[in-house]
């Protein structure tokens, strides 16, 4: 299984689309926290820490593995850790679990996310700042130490990318 973590706009959802061409079943961390967010009627940023403060740190790897253990078969990929204990539930739960951390700087970073167009993304530079800081704060940065993989995501285009990431899954699965 891979896993995938990075900072905010650093191409997290992009590597996971070429997973998902390459046939592996995405599961999207952030998914369960926009879901959860509605639920308690809050921002995805706040209900990302609520879950956190209210269940613990591996609040949303449990709520993205009841949904992994009931796939069957074929290869998986989670998209979105943001600590140390996130990717130990993941271990512990599903045994072989590979981890690629996805780099780029903040003006790229930006750059990418004004585009997006979703409710939750930054406004300016600061906003992003704002958002990386509580990340971090979650463990984000202590995933760097772990990573089996690290794909600076600068300057790429989508279909070095692409090579990247088949690269990473022949050294894996070797096909």
């Amino acid at each position: 299984m891979l896993c995938i973590a990075g900072l905010p706009g650093s191409g997290k959802s992009t590597v996971s689309g070429v997973l998902a061409e390459m046939g592996f079943r995405v599961f999207v961390m952030g998914d369960y926290v926009r879901a959860e967010a509605g639920r308690m009627g809050v921002s995805t940023d706040e209900a990302a820490t609520r879950l956190r403060v209210m269940y613990g740190s591996r609040a949303v790897a449990k709520l993205t593995l009841g949904d992994v253990a009931k796939f069957k078969g074929g290869r998986v990929a989670i998209e979105g850790l943001r600590s140390r204990e996130e990717y130990e539930a993941f271990r512990e739960a599903l045994g072989d679990v590979r981890l690629i951390f996805i780099v780029a700087s903040l003006k790229t970073r930006f750059s990418r996310l004004a585009s997006r167009g979703r409710p939750d993304d930054p406004r300016d530079p600061l906003d992003l700042m704002v958002r990386d800081y509580r990340e971090l704060a979650f463990g984000l940065a202590n995933l760097i130490s772990l990573a089996d993989y690290i794909i600076v995501n600068e300057g790429l285009s989508i279909d070095e990318l692409r090579d990247k990431v088949r690269m990473i899954v022949r050294e894996v699965y070797g096909d």
